[in-house]
């Protein structure tokens, strides 16, 4: 919501007085006009970092904005909300995400491991963006897009990307059992089991590495091993 307009009369330039500066007082300078890649890039910066150590729904936009160094009219100049500052970091660790996935099939189709792949693909991006990565799945959010069901029948085009990235996902799943790799059944369920295990994996490693007794590497083998082998065709499918 916009900040309510002040209603005061403007004083005239007679009326007008310099009140002095208090001692010890530190007004923040407004930043000079940038460019506006460089202003969002700053504003997606300062809001991980906030919505991480104080959490998401106790922050304003107009913390926010004092933060980088903005009015808060300013900062709706470049998100409207905050809701939309959220989307945006999440739209990005989703894109990277997808790129990930797309990377480890372009390179092994048609590989028998590239469930494996996918699987430490997913696992390594989490680990090597551990912000992100809470902001986007481990952080909890009452806007209802995070919360209400997807519809996976729509044409790939118009999903958002975070349903893009499991529909990637989805259709190499759908490959590997076509071609043998992965017990037959039902490809959203496979999909979704996968996903929860890493995923699983991966909110561990980050919000409680103090209970990770074993070895990262050995954990990480020891449960794709698991996994895919409780997804293994039986014998006489194969």
């Amino acid at each position: 919501m916009y900040p309510d307009a002040d209603e005061s009369s403007a004083l005239k330039p007679a009326q007008m007085t310099k009140k002095p500066r208090s001692k010890g007082v530190i007004s923040r300078r407004r930043k000079p006009r940038g460019l506006g890649h460089e202003r969002r890039g700053e504003i997606l910066a300062a809001a991980k970092q906030l919505f991480l150590k104080e959490g998401y729904q106790t922050i304003t936009t107009r913390r926010l904005a004092e933060r980088v160094g903005l009015s808060q009219p300013g900062l709706y100049v470049y998100y409207k909300n905050k809701e939309e500052i959220l989307d945006a970091v999440c739209r990005s660790t989703f894109e990277g995400l997808v790129q990930r996935f797309r990377a480890v099939t372009a390179d092994s189709k048609s590989s028998p491991d590239l469930m494996r792949r996918l699987i430490e693909a997913y696992v390594e991006f989490g680990l090597e963006h551990p912000d992100e990565y809470q902001l986007t799945f481990m952080s909890g959010h009452s806007a209802p897009k995070f919360t209400r069901r997807k519809n996976f029948d729509r044409p790939f085009e118009e999903q958002g990307i975070g349903v893009q990235s499991f529909l990637l996902l989805r259709d190499q799943v759908a490959r590997m059992i076509d071609a043998g790799h992965l017990k037959d059944g039902d490809v959203t369920l496979v999909t979704q089991t996968i996903w929860a295990a890493a995923h699983g994996l991966v909110s561990l490693m980050i919000a409680r590495p103090g209970y990770l007794a074993s070895n990262r590497r050995a954990l990480i083998d020891t449960t794709v091993n698991a996994l895919l082998t409780g997804l293994q065709p039986s014998a006489r499918h194969r």
